[in-house]
């Protein structure tokens, strides 16, 4: 029987980067959470404040998809996955 393993060869570990992509993922709650705090803080009804949150993570979703759309690294227009 045969081994696969590569004596000698040590497997390095690298630490995941952030990408753009999760950058978006992480600011649409975080505009729709500062919306609703904001609507706390500055008195004013809760269901402004969501539309007001809502409308900026829409703004950031429309940023994401239209503005910088993901596309392939192989430059045929698809999105890589």
């Amino acid at each position: 029987m045969q081994r696969d393993d590569t004596t000698g060869v040590e497997r390095i570990a690298t630490k995941p980067s952030t990408t753009r992509h999760d950058l978006v993922l992480a600011a649409i709650p975080l505009v729709l959470l500062a919306g609703a705090f904001g609507a706390v803080i500055a008195d004013i009804g809760i269901r402004t404040g969501i539309a007001v949150g809502s409308t900026g993570a829409a703004a950031v979703l429309g940023y994401a998809l239209f503005g910088d759309p993901p596309v392939g690294r192989g430059g045929s227009g698809r999105s890589a996955s």
